[in-house]
């Protein structure tokens, strides 16, 4: 792959690049309706008032999956991916490729900034006069949203299930985009046409994120690390001098299910994902970023989360050592459950001079658990990159409730649902 960050050659949506978020301003809401709601309401009438996602796509992706993908999730998917008879319309393995499809959103309109206390919520910044004088509306903030699917490892049935290593080797193969055999969603209810059509997937995915474009058989490798020993080797791999991406060949490890997955296999994912989310981020942040991340919990269950959080930053350490990131500031990292990450993310953006890392709480006032720039000037006029830990097969953000998960609570409490409508017409404008 090519890991040179990619150059847009479209138009932005409007309004996209004009996000600064160190200023509270009163917004359209009525201070007595939910955002969600609004957004929605005003979206499905046809008045778009928030913009549009750019969506940013590895190049193996062809584009007719990737409107697929976007407008055809079902409305909640809370633990669990395809069921059968129920008219779902994205297979397992088509969730695996919602991984590579990274929607961002320019300008999200937020009542109130998310904080975990005890579960998941949002401080949300009150009320003020509307222009008129006639009635209250709701103070939000502007950020980015960057809804970039998580690696899946819930259960066995998505990432697990493409990098995990069988009873016989997986041979890859190529499929040309003109030529995508997309399943009907009748075909989808048939266990046979669907596994199918599930297995082509894997091994195309297997092709494009393998060296050898081939996955070894379980029996062909004599040689695996444990979860310990492969969280030291990762750490070891961001910290050192070498070639990350040489490094990972013919690496694997034997997760606490005894499941023996590819390294190799899950950096190249994590690689597409940090090349395709920071590409967007570049084109939609001009005045800069301070990029958040909260690592994930329940999608990281079945292979643990030190190892997710140190794949993404030697991925982003590979792609950091190939190109400059001109518009990021700060990168905030949540590291309440892995205390060594802020270290590694400093070796990891050590060539990206000019970007500060810190935890993501001294972003955030100790008393009210808002965002707070005062202690970096270089946050200032800037936009708030946040996360939602999106799912590759509902719309959770326009459905879930507010104490559930990140998704929920972000969803719940922004104008998010409304940039991702899945009817909106311009929804597929901008896709690069």
């Amino acid at each position: 792959m090519d890991c040179k960050l990619k150059s847009i050659h479209l138009s932005l949506p409007a309004s996209a690049t004009e996000c600064r978020s160190d200023e509270l301003h009163a917004s359209p809401i009525p201070a007595q309706v939910g955002p969600r709601k609004f957004y929605l309401d005003e979206v499905k009438k046809g008045n778009l008032i928030v913009p549009p996602p750019l969506i940013s796509c590895s190049e193996f992706v062809p584009r007719k999956l990737v409107e697929l993908l976007m407008r055809k999730k079902k409305d909640s998917a809370l633990g669990i991916k395809f069921v059968a008879n129920r008219n779902d319309e994205i297979t397992d393995m088509e969730g695996a490729m919602h991984t590579f499809v990274t929607p961002v959103i320019g300008r999200c309109e937020m009542v109130g900034d998310y904080r975990f206390n005890r579960g998941h919520g949002v401080t949300v910044f009150g009320d003020v006069d509307s222009k008129d004088g006639k009635s209250n509306v709701r103070l939000t903030r502007s950020v980015v949203l960057s809804a970039s699917i998580q690696m899946d490892f819930e259960g066995h049935r998505v990432l697990l299930r493409v990098c995990r290593l069988d009873g016989k080797r997986v041979v890859g193969v190529d499929r040309g985009s003109d030529d995508w055999p997309i399943i009907s969603r009748e075909d989808k209810q048939n266990d046979g046409l669907r596994n199918t059509y599930d297995e082509f997937l894997r091994n195309y995915m297997v092709f494009h994120l393998m060296s050898e474009k081939s996955l070894p058989g379980r029996k062909e490798v004599k040689e695996y690390m444990d979860t310990e020993a492969t969280v030291g080797f990762l750490d070891s791999v961001i910290l050192g001098s070498g070639d990350a991406k040489e490094e990972m060949v013919d690496k694997f490890s034997e997760l606490y299910n005894h499941d023996i997955v590819s390294l190799e296999l899950l950096f190249n994912v994590a690689l597409h994902q940090v090349r395709n989310e920071f590409s967007a981020l570049e084109a939609l942040c001009p005045q800069g970023y301070v990029y958040t991340y909260d690592p994930a919990s329940i999608f990281a269950s079945q292979i643990g989360a030190e190892i997710l959080n140190r794949l993404m930053l030697a991925a982003v350490k590979y792609l950091s050592g190939k190109n400059q990131f001109q518009n990021m500031r700060i990168v905030g990292l949540n590291d309440y459950a892995d205390r060594g990450i802020i270290r590694l993310a400093k070796v990891a953006l050590e060539k990206q001079t000019k970007v500060r890392v810190v935890s993501k709480t001294a972003l955030f006032s100790r008393v009210d658990g808002k965002y707070d720039t005062g202690d970096f000037p270089e946050a200032q006029g800037s936009a708030l990159v946040i996360h939602n830990n999106s799912d590759g097969f509902g719309q959770n953000i326009e459905t879930e409730g507010p104490f559930g998960s990140l998704d929920g609570a972000i969803g719940s409490k922004c104008s998010a649902a409304g940039s991702l409508e899945r009817n909106r017409p311009d929804l597929l404008d901008f896709v690069f």
